[in-house]
């Protein structure tokens, strides 16, 4: 964890101190209670006098927290019965502003705008220097904080992915994929994106493998098959579609029907002509539409 004010780094103090601080970050703009404090920094094992000791570290946090007085720092600590409370703009936090790029990047995927929705998405990525709040492992809250951030880091990394698929860049994600897929083996979204970069880069091969391998995970380690996502991916594999890729994962155009993606129907025998020669040819009927819920390929992936 770092503070940063007037192009400075500020002194934070030793781990209690700096504890203080990032249990108050997990709440910032709200008043957290000494109790809570108290409670996160020792649990059950708390001192006598650990209500005075926390006021001591807020005192500490103050003083280096104040920068000259044109920053108007000092009113960042700030107390509010019956805690403090840091009243600062929650943009000011990396977390909150990597939500809120990360919140912006998924809707402009679901608008299906790959290219807004990639730039928002790696704005987001590039807040992060290393892991969430590594430091604070032993407290209770900021170490669920730091669990929570570091699982949508991963979602994000993974819509991020989503939208360059999407907008055809394949094929730089290969190894990225590769190297995700090790780390978290059950990921059954970078499996997926995995063989689709591996498919569109000329690699059929090699993501029907992925696939393979994919299963052999799911079913030793766990006893499962893949998710109907994934076998829908392997099943497009096979059939060699073209598009894959470019709306596989993100609908970036109109939505093919699934019957454009099959062998025509054979053709019927031809109807008896008419007995009376006045009679007008009969119209042929129309094909029949596709059955209800799966009109769109988008369906069969589980969108």
């Amino acid at each position: 964890m770092e503070a940063v004010g007037d192009g400075r780094a500020m002194p934070l103090g030793g781990p209690q101190v700096r504890g203080v601080l990032a249990r108050l970050l997990v709440d910032v703009g709200r008043t957290v209670s000494v109790a809570a404090l108290v409670d996160e920094l020792w649990g059950e094992r708390a001192p006598g006098d650990a209500h005075r000791t926390v006021r001591t570290y807020v005192s500490r946090l103050r003083r280096a927290m104040a920068g000259p007085p044109r920053d108007g720092c000092g009113e960042v600590l700030v107390t509010r019965p019956p805690g403090y409370q840091l009243a600062m703009d929650p943009e000011a936090v990396d977390a909150v502003r990597f939500e809120r790029l990360a919140a912006q990047g998924r809707q402009a995927l679901a608008e299906r705008r790959p290219g807004p929705a990639h730039e928002l998405l790696t704005a987001a990525l590039a807040l992060w220097r290393g892991s969430a709040l590594a430091e604070f492992e032993g407290l209770s809250v900021v170490g669920c904080e730091a669990v929570r951030l570091e699982g949508l880091r991963l979602t994000v990394v993974e819509d991020r992915i989503e939208a360059a698929l999407a907008a055809g860049q394949h094929g730089p994600l290969v190894g990225e994929l590769e190297g995700l897929v090790r780390a978290h083996p059950v990921r059954e979204q970078l499996r997926g994106q995995l063989m689709i970069a591996l498919y569109r880069s000329g690699r059929q091969a090699e993501a029907l493998g992925a696939f393979e391998d994919a299963r052999s995970v799911l079913v030793d380690a766990y006893g499962v098959e893949p998710s109907p996502p994934l076998v829908s991916i392997h099943q497009r594999i096979l059939r060699q579609e073209p598009d894959l890729g470019l709306g596989a994962v993100v609908a970036t155009a109109a939505p093919r029907p699934i019957a454009d993606l099959r062998p025509p129907a054979p053709a019927t025998a031809p109807r008896h002509p008419a007995p009376a020669a006045a009679a007008p040819t009969p119209r042929p009927k129309p094909p029949p539409s596709p059955p209800p819920g799966l009109d769109v390929m988008g369906e069969c992936l589980g969108r």
